[in-house]
């Protein structure tokens, strides 16, 4: 099933989302992390839109939404995802979110109670930053290699197969780094390619995300939700004090642990996160 590509104006941002879907359905509205875009979520959508009206959306700074400049914050994101939400119309959607994709939802629950019904956290961290379990050097050095990042491709194959072999996108599948590579970049004039998500707003994100205290900006939710975490050395675990924090804030709260896959999980193992995600909102 295909998608079709829309925008919404909302507070002074175009937004761009792909929809699919039956619009009497049920509201499945779906946020991508930080360096992605909404066709990451192609898969999970496309088999969702059996059952539901499905939407998946380019943060600020991201995919096809507008690049205003500045205002690439966490506290941004999750206003935006109110703001979008209440001009659509879809107040109360299922919400689907991975890491800072869930985290907007939360901030967006937080700030208009109930915006969001139920929700599905896919590794989104809700304490210290992720990069709180680097140390001070490899936090250097993982913003240097952000801000070092390629942003002009001669083709998209040619970034595909530059990109493929890396560590992070080994055990991601065929079809979600294919949708990821196509996503995330757009074709100039020149018959090059370039990234859409400039890697200045990346950086931008995450030292927004280093400073976030998400005690104080996760208070009051009125969403039931999930955490599905991946099996890695440092992942969210049930005894997090960050963990039962959002447990007495949310209407109801549950932590799964998925046994298998990394932050990325979404993108090596779409089915297992798809099969999660239908159990908790089918």
């Amino acid at each position: 099933m295909q998608p079709e590509s829309r925008f919404v104006e909302s507070s002074g941002v175009n937004h761009h989302y792909l929809e699919w879907g039956n619009p009497g359905n049920p509201s499945v509205v779906m946020f991508h992390a930080v360096g992605m875009c909404s066709q990451i979520w192609n898969n999970a959508a496309s088999d969702l839109a059996k059952n539901y009206h499905v939407y998946s959306f380019d943060l600020r700074g991201h995919g096809d939404t507008e690049h205003p400049e500045g205002g690439f914050t966490f506290q941004q994101i999750g206003a935006d995802v109110a703001s979008v939400l209440e001009t659509m119309g879809l107040e109360g959607s299922i919400g689907i979110g991975h890491s800072a994709g869930g985290m907007s939802m939360l901030i967006a629950d937080s700030m208009v109670s109930g915006i969001i019904s139920k929700g599905v956290l896919v590794d989104t961290r809700v304490g210290d930053s992720p990069m709180a379990l680097l140390t001070p050097e490899e936090q250097k050095i993982r913003m240097q290699r952000t801000l070092q990042k390629r942003t002009i491709w001669e083709s998209r194959e040619v970034m595909y197969e530059a990109y493929r072999g890396r560590r992070v996108f080994k055990p991601w599948t065929d079809e979600v780094f294919g949708d990821y590579i196509e996503g995330n970049t757009r074709p100039l004039d020149d018959g090059t390619v370039e990234l859409k998500c400039k890697p200045a707003v990346e950086e931008e994100y995450y030292e927004s995300r280093r400073d976030l205290d998400t005690s104080q900006v996760l208070k009051g939710l009125g969403g039931e939700y999930v955490l599905l975490v991946g099996a890695y050395k440092g992942a969210q675990t049930p005894q997090d004090a960050a963990v039962h924090h959002l447990q007495r804030e949310a209407k109801e709260f549950q932590l799964k642990e998925l046994g298998a896959g990394s932050h990325f999980v979404p993108m090596e193992h779409p089915d297992l996160v798809l099969k999660e995600i239908r159990n908790f909102i089918d």
